[in-house]
């Protein structure tokens, strides 16, 4: 009783802004997992699954701009209030989804025109996400005690396992019952829901300013910074292997589903998309206390074995209770990664150099994304052996959890969750 006396007290002050930003970038989640599975299988109508490329292609585009976004990007974050950014992303998401809509509702005689127009869109969205993203870790530091990072974390990141299980359970249903155009136009209506909840959190402070020596000077900074934090270093190369996976087994997920899980029907396809979000939501939840308990290190490490280990097993079973079952465990493994990995960011790293830090940790994890999911698409093409590069890529998730044991990351990241403050010293200036 006294435990669940404390959870509540704690959630209850996070404050109303915070609950306006969550709203927003939960509806935001959902437009993105329902295109997690429309855009893959509008690509699958256009080239009646004959090339993984294509799909791989589609998710690299979307995965790229976080890279290139990178260290300027992360300059321009701290120096502009993030509010009005974070609605300028939404509203351009919405124009290219309602793009896509057009294009999908009035197909051409040629389905490679129609592709080209995918992989256009894709590669706005994913600088727009990009965006989005880094402003959204940026901005929660201002809205949200330091304190109660890891429970505000934790209810982002259940919010995006939410809406995994319920935006492609809604693509799914949509592609088979009406037509791809339809998920398209209720994806840009998801991100103008999100503006105008963004856009009624109100005024929210700049950004702490560090003295102004050059773009370019400043983002190198603030990678030098990132690199001498030995956890911020180490935690940031175990999300880039870890992505590298993942770009590998998302980019393809619509093949690993058909070839190796028979879930040959859409509405299959979203019950397995929705069994992962079920599994992140419950991760998410326990997360945070996992971490007060046990501390942001051995929380992030515990969550990236047991992500391997249940998605090595996972695809060795057909579609049915058990595959389920072992998908539910894969991303609740991944919410225990996720959670602490933004709070480790957010701790170790001063208020004046955060978009700095944060952009530059985004682009060196997500750079993976597309190498994986290129190049595992290309060696499953060529050797016509699917099953064994997505077995192999997750053992490579449980090789990565076993040598973090042996680093600072294990054994000293309780963070907030044990009071401890640390003062950094910056570009001449000292910051909590």
């Amino acid at each position: 009783m006294l435990g669940r006396g404390r959870h509540k007290e704690t959630r209850s002050k996070l404050g109303r802004r915070y609950d306006l930003l969550w709203f927003g970038q939960a509806v935001s989640q959902l437009g993105d997992y329902i295109a997690y599975l429309t855009v893959p299988l509008f690509v699958l109508s256009l080239n009646r699954g004959e090339s993984s490329l294509d799909f791989a292609i589609t998710y690299s585009l979307e995965a790229i701009p976080t890279f290139l976004f990178g260290l300027v990007g992360g300059v321009m974050l701290d120096r502009m209030r993030l509010r009005p950014l974070m609605i300028f992303a939404d509203v351009a998401r919405a124009g290219a989804f309602f793009w896509l809509a057009w294009v999908a509702a009035n197909p051409g005689p040629d389905p490679q025109s129609s592709l080209y127009a995918v992989f256009t869109v894709a590669f706005l969205i994913g600088s727009f996400s990009a965006l989005f993203g880094n402003a959204l870790q940026a901005i929660l530091p201002a809205v949200v005690e330091s304190r109660h990072l890891a429970v505000a974390n934790a209810r982002i990141a259940a919010s995006q396992q939410a809406t995994l299980a319920l935006g492609p359970l809604l693509a799914g249903i949509l592609v088979s019952q009406v037509s791809h155009w339809p998920a398209f136009v209720l994806n840009g209506l998801t991100f103008l829901v999100s503006a105008v909840s963004i856009a009624m959190i109100g005024p929210v402070p700049k950004p702490e300013r560090g003295p102004r020596i050059g773009m370019v000077s400043e983002a190198i900074n603030g990678l030098l910074y990132l690199w001498n934090e030995i956890r911020l270093r180490i935690s940031t190369v175990a999300a880039a292997v870890a992505n590298f996976v993942m770009g590998f087994l998302e980019a393809t997920f619509v093949v690993l589903a058909d070839d190796l899980l028979g879930a040959t029907a859409d509405w299959q396809k979203g019950v397995l998309l929705a069994a992962l979000g079920v599994g992140g939501v419950a991760g998410a939840a326990f997360a945070p206390s996992l971490v007060r308990f046990i501390g942001l290190g051995k929380t992030m490490v515990g969550g990236l074995a047991i992500f391997g280990f249940a998605f090595l097993s996972a695809i060795q079973y057909p579609f049915g209770l058990a595959g389920l079952a072992m998908f539910f465990v894969a991303f609740f493994g991944l919410s225990m990664v996720n959670v602490p990995l933004a709070t480790i960011r957010q701790t170790y790293t001063p208020p004046v150099m955060l978009g700095r830090v944060i952009t530059a940790a985004r682009a060196i994890g997500w750079a993976t994304l597309p190498v994986g999911s290129l190049l595992g698409a290309v060696i499953a093409d060529s050797s016509g052996n699917y099953r064994v590069v997505a077995t192999v890529s997750p053992i490579l998730l449980i090789v990565t959890a076993v040598a973090l044991v042996f680093t600072p990351v294990w054994s000293d990241t309780f963070g907030p969750a044990r009071g401890r403050r640390r003062t950094v010293r910056v570009e001449g200036t000292a910051a909590r």
